[in-house]
């Protein structure tokens, strides 16, 4: 199935998001953010055809659910650097700068 670009930017914006929120909550010692946004991203990713988004929610659930700080920190960078390389597969060089700034962390 094609998506528009518009929902790709739109879905790619919300999890980078949730990465800053995932870093944040975690610092705070709080793992159900983690194990929330990992079930989210163990099923929108399929959807957005995204396999290693899928992945890397499906062991950021297991890694909330066992609080397995050191885990979850190497999750979200994963997460961030594989949205990043997502990003750059969809959309290329096509995207106007001024429309996709915030999306780079």
């Amino acid at each position: 199935m094609r998506l528009p670009k518009e929902l790709k930017f739109r879905y790619l914006t919300r999890r980078l998001e949730e990465v800053h929120l995932l870093e944040s909550s975690l610092n705070e010692g709080d793992f159900t953010v983690a194990e929330r946004v990992g079930h989210q991203l163990k099923g929108n990713a399929v959807t957005f055809e995204v396999p290693q988004i899928a992945y890397i929610g499906h062991e950021m659930e297991r890694a909330a659910q066992k609080k397995d700080t050191e885990k979850l920190k190497a999750l979200i960078k994963k997460l961030q650097s594989s949205l990043e390389s997502v990003r750059g597969h969809w959309l290329g060089s096509e995207t106007p700068k001024e429309d996709f700034n915030d999306l780079r962390t």
